[in-house]
């Protein structure tokens, strides 16, 4: 700090030259300058236009990203022709047209998705249709109700909110659907049931099944229905039971449990006394129970001996008719 004061209060003491321009060097140099306002460039040094290739550079930086541009819009299309999904929006963000059919295309899908979704419930709606079974030429129906409107339940039998209700009828009633209908609650064990039916036939034969399962109960409806049916075809037939369930047995109105029933149908009370005179005159030593209702015979006792019996009077029951 000292020395800097010292060369300042010296004025009449020359500057130090500095060694780059001593000598001749610094005479060149002041007639250079005094000749030329700028610094002539030495013909053997070759000076560089920045200008053009900064100019050159922007171009090719804008080429490169053209071609990156085309080639990723390339790969893009491939992958949504390949997947056949939208393209995304950060492809087109600089194209506002683009940009306004991608909008469009992804509200256009929006409708096909809500009938896809609206689909089920019209397919769920057919299924909940009540449905005709069948009918028969004597007058035999059938029915399946898939969940009923509530209002209607109360033209039901029984107050049992249910799912699906089945339903038979007939105009007459016959022991054998006793026997048919025995056969299905055993097959279906937990199938809630309203019958009415009548020994004499004064009236009509009114069957309502009740199940939570829709298709459960439509396959037993169907299987009843067909069984009723081919058995309606003929005139006279017999049904056999082993060990016949209290539900049964309360229904041919029998006050003890018996090992075996039997019911000869379609025969009438005088047909029934003449088959039986017929058969007891001949084997007296067969110990065979009988009750001689006014439109069909029953038959019960040890099974094996109420099912020869049966199927022996089946057999001239055939021949009389």
């Amino acid at each position: 700090m000292k020395s800097i004061v010292q060369e300042v209060l010296k004025p009449n003491q020359k500057p130090k030259e500095n060694p780059l321009f001593s000598g001749e060097t610094r005479f060149a140099y002041s007639k250079s300058m005094a000749g030329n306002n700028y610094p002539q460039t030495p013909p053997n040094i070759d000076r560089p236009n920045y200008q053009q290739k900064n100019r050159q550079k922007n171009l090719s930086f804008i080429k490169e990203e053209t071609v990156e541009h085309s080639e990723s819009k390339r790969s893009n299309k491939e992958f949504a022709a390949k997947n056949e999904s939208v393209p995304s929006e950060k492809d087109y963000s600089k194209d506002p047209l683009a940009m306004l059919q991608t909008l469009s295309l992804v509200q256009g899908k929006q409708p096909t998705h809500q009938q896809r979704n609206h689909a089920p419930i019209r397919k769920n709606n057919v299924q909940e249709e009540s449905q005709l079974i069948g009918q028969t030429r004597d007058g035999m129906k059938a029915w399946l109700y898939s969940n009923p409107y509530s209002c209607l339940l109360e033209n039901f039998q029984r107050s049992i909110k249910s799912n699906a209700i089945g339903v038979i009828t007939s105009p007459t009633c016959q022991p054998g659907q006793l026997f048919l209908l025995n056969e299905l609650l055993r097959e279906y064990p937990t199938m809630k049931y309203f019958l009415t039916w009548d020994k004499e036939s004064k009236q009509c034969l009114v069957l309502e099944l009740y199940e939570e399962n829709v298709e459960l109960l439509k396959q037993a409806l169907k299987i009843l229905f067909k069984r009723l049916s081919q058995h309606s075809y003929k005139q006279i037939q017999v049904y056999q039971a082993h060990s016949p369930s209290p539900w049964l047995t309360k229904q041919l109105d029998l006050k003890t449990q018996v090992d075996g029933v039997a019911v000869l149908e379609g025969i009438e009370k005088y047909s029934a006394i003449f088959l039986l005179d017929r058969l007891l005159k001949k084997s007296q030593d067969k110990n065979i129970h009988y009750k001689i209702e006014k439109n069909y015979l029953l038959l019960h006792g040890y099974y094996e001996i109420v099912k020869e019996v049966s199927e022996e009077l089946l057999k001239q029951a055939e021949r009389l008719s």
